[in-house]
């Protein structure tokens, strides 16, 4: 398999925050007692001509099995990597490689491409089937069912748990992002009275204690443990099976004995959910509907 690569972001430990206006107080010049001295302006730099923005030729790669566009990137950089995201099959490369090796590393792993492209696509396909319609008689998934959303001009918010429906105190015709930011804002009161019932349910089987309980909206990872006894977890787990939500809610609390990924700590995950090999890789095929 290719080496791949995906940005991140890490905060920045102990950087030294300056002021809008640092300056120092600056020595005294000295002059002529009778002639002042005229001092001459700084003379003002010349901006640096902007460079046009520059796009890779693609490439065309067509072994008459697997078929193609790829474009080349070369950087200050010793290995070859693919990347296949929204811009396509990109070849990250060193600025020496010649393009005959370029060219027989990307042959070397066509069908580990082909494959990645298939996947995005039918992501994409799945992403735009599960698209959610902000008003009245949308659908949206819901603790292992589904919610039907009710714009009719109800006074009050109401949950009918037996038929699904969610009748939210907007007229009729709202806008879409009104409907959604209703549904988001009842949503995230759910989570956190489920979240802390069952996060108090796994500490106490554990035997750790929870000191807090907050609701995250990360794009990188559904909940998150601190050592001084802090859960966060993604309030949009509500889409989800009340089983896929105990597994994520065990995964955190187990975390309360281990912060690693240790055999230890995975034993206390099975200990608390034994079907938790399982609810990680539906986890992981599961599609996320789209908050727009």
């Amino acid at each position: 398999m290719p080496r791949t690569e995906s940005p991140g972001h890490a905060p920045v430990a102990g950087a030294a925050q300056l002021g809008l206006f640092d300056w120092a107080e600056p020595e005294p010049v000295p002059m002529a007692a009778a002639l002042p001295v005229a001092v001459p302006p700084p003379p003002v730099p010349t901006p640096p001509p902007q460079q046009p923005v520059q796009t890779a030729p693609l490439q065309r790669h067509d072994d008459g099995i697997h078929r193609f566009d790829w474009s080349l990137h070369r950087a200050a950089r010793r290995t070859l990597a693919l990347r296949v995201d929204d811009r396509g099959v990109r070849v990250m490369a060193p600025r020496s490689a010649t393009l005959t090796v370029v060219k027989a590393f990307v042959a070397g792993h066509a069908a580990w491409v082909v494959r990645k492209l298939q996947q995005r696509a039918a992501r994409l396909q799945a992403l735009g089937a599960a698209r959610i319609d902000w008003s009245d008689g949308g659908r949206l998934p819901y603790l292992g069912g589904t919610l039907l959303l009710r714009v009719r001009g109800d006074t009050v918010l109401r949950h009918t748990p037996d038929t699904g429906e969610l009748h939210l105190p907007l007229p009729h015709g709202s806008a879409a992002d009104r409907v959604r930011d209703s549904v988001a804002a009842w949503m995230q009161r759910q989570a956190l009275a489920l979240f802390t019932a069952r996060t108090a349910h796994f500490a106490q089987q554990l035997g750790v204690q929870v000191r807090r309980v907050g609701l995250s909206q990360a794009t990188t990872r559904w909940g998150s443990a601190t050592s001084d006894g802090s859960i966060r977890l993604h309030w949009r787990l509500l889409h989800f099976s009340p089983r896929l939500v105990d597994y994520v809610v065990a995964h955190e609390v187990a975390h309360l004995r281990e912060m690693n990924h240790s055999p230890r700590f995975w034993a206390h995950v099975g200990w608390l959910y034994p079907e938790f090999r399982e609810a990680r890789q539906h986890l992981r095929q599961t599609t996320l509907p789209p908050w727009d």
